[in-house]
């Protein structure tokens, strides 16, 4: 177990703080440690001593076990790119991206064959290429998606754009649910194919809006991530109609083009500014 670090810890602790009902005033009272501090850290902006926090956590009846972090959550952190590694090379990072864009292409030729299996089913009640291909596929897709996605979290991390990485994890781990359960019940045994539909539709829509938003927020990359946002959101309200997305699927394949652009452009991006 570890201590946690910023901007975590800070938001942590204004979740005590919050849990407790203090306001940042009342809590300078227990404490008496200043306002000013008492922002920043929560901000993320500053590290304070372990004193400090101590300090702050007797104020709010707490202790430091409220801030560990276990050995699972910093491997989660770890592979997911949420926390980027101070020790590591700038050669670390595009070593990521690269395999981000990558990943993205590959996603993009899988969804194909998922996509034709899939189709192939709804109007035979069977599989194209068969029920092994299929799983195989499935489960190749969604781990080239997660890579691939995991791209926009790190991205998220060196611009600043804290929704960005959230929507990325979002899509990460609805695409994997939505995976999973594709290749326990082959044949929709447990839900019916048509409420499946349902879910699947409106999961996605989640999804698409999400990185729609996260897109139009994301600063520094020009504006492709604009133009990739509102095609994300026109793509997310077809998913919600349910009826449309027999046209959003074969679209969104599409789409991945764009987010393969985004990833190469925050490379260009970080280039430059080594470089300068």
């Amino acid at each position: 177990m570890s201590l946690m670090k910023q901007p975590q810890l800070g938001l942590k602790i204004l979740e005590l703080r919050q849990q407790k009902g203090f306001t940042q005033e009342e809590l300078v009272e227990q404490c008496n440690i200043s306002v000013r501090t008492i922002q920043r850290i929560e901000a993320g902006e500053v590290t304070p001593r372990v004193y400090t926090i101590k300090t702050i956590l007797a104020a709010l009846d707490r202790d430091l076990d409220d801030l560990q972090e276990t050995y699972f959550e910093k491997q989660v952190k770890k592979v997911f790119l949420i926390e980027i590694d101070e020790n590591k090379d700038i050669s670390f990072l595009f070593k990521q991206l690269n395999l981000g864009w990558i990943a993205g292409i590959i996603s993009m030729i899988l969804l194909v064959f998922q996509l034709i299996e899939e189709t192939t089913y709804l109007t035979s009640n069977s599989y194209y290429f068969g029920e092994i291909p299929y799983v195989i596929i499935t489960i190749f897709s969604a781990i080239a998606f997660a890579l691939h996605m995991r791209a926009f979290v790190l991205i998220g991390e060196l611009f600043k754009a804290n929704f960005l990485k959230t929507s990325a994890i979002i899509a990460i781990a609805i695409n994997t649910l939505i995976a999973l359960y594709s290749v326990f019940d082959l044949h929709f045994m447990y839900i019916n194919l048509e409420a499946f539909a349902v879910i699947y539709s409106v999961l996605f829509g989640v999804v698409f809006i999400c990185m729609g938003i996260a897109f139009l927020k994301t600063n520094h990359l020009g504006q492709l991530p604009k133009v990739t946002g509102i095609i994300n959101l026109v793509l997310g309200g077809m998913f919600l109609t349910i009826i449309l997305t027999v046209v959003a699927g074969p679209a969104s394949i599409l789409v991945q083009g764009l987010y393969v652009a985004i990833i190469l452009k925050a490379i260009d991006t970080l280039r430059k500014q080594i470089s300068k």
